[in-house]
């Protein structure tokens, strides 16, 4: 099955400084269920700006891009644990359990084997209680279509890999995993970059206490 990491386009992204430095609208929106203290894991951080973001906010920072890039644009003051590895099998996941786990724009980027794998792991992975935050672009986004087709809701546009979710089949595979729900919704005015506005799913999931 088609898929890799787009490590030559993603390490000119960021080599290139093109990455926004401000933390992301999510990063925001995300902080407010979080507490100081609570350790998270950051999946595909890119250069780090939410990660730093959540560390000046007392969140314990584990942050994970498999772009070498990426990862240097740390600054070598901040107590962030940084990992260049491919979030999926990173060994990050065995170090510690998580109270939070943090994907922006990440799982749009894996394909849909790949999310079968890492969501069960997400699951693990986090305490009783814990939460999964997750945007991603959805099939109502108006890049939906465009490009080179590789399988379904899959596309080569814009020089790299692009997935776009089924928000009703997210939100039930997270079901079925063991998630409860706590937030979802969908909207293209939670990211709007010039003459950009993708259409999002923003989610949140708890770890049921029983697991």
């Amino acid at each position: 099955m088609y898929h890799n990491k787009d490590l030559e386009y993603w390490n000119g992204y960021y080599g290139k400084g093109l990455a926004p430095e401000p933390p992301s609208g999510f990063a925001k929106f995300a902080l407010g269920y979080m507490h100081k203290g609570r350790e998270l894991i950051d999946l595909g951080c890119g250069n780090g700006r939410d990660s730093v973001y959540f560390c000046r906010h007392g969140i314990k920072v584990t942050a994970v891009d498999s772009s070498k890039e990426a990862i240097e644009f740390f600054e070598s003051s901040m107590p962030i644990t940084a990992v260049c590895d491919d979030f999926l099998k990173t060994i990050a996941w065995y170090h510690a359990e998580f109270d939070y786990c943090y994907a922006r724009w990440s799982i749009h980027a894996i394909n849909q084997s790949q999310q079968d794998e890492l969501l069960p792991g997400v699951f693990q992975a986090l305490k009783k209680g814990g939460l999964f935050f997750s945007e991603s672009r959805t099939i109502s986004d108006v890049k939906y279509g465009q490009g080179r087709p590789l399988g379904e809701h899959e596309y080569f546009i814009d020089k790299h890999y692009r997935r776009f979710l089924d928000p009703q089949t997210f939100l039930e595979q997270l079901a079925e995993v063991g998630f409860e729900i706590v937030y979802s919704e969908e909207s293209d005015s939670f990211s709007v970059m010039e003459s950009d506005a993708p259409a999002l799913i923003r989610v949140i999931a708890k770890k049921r206490q029983g697991y």
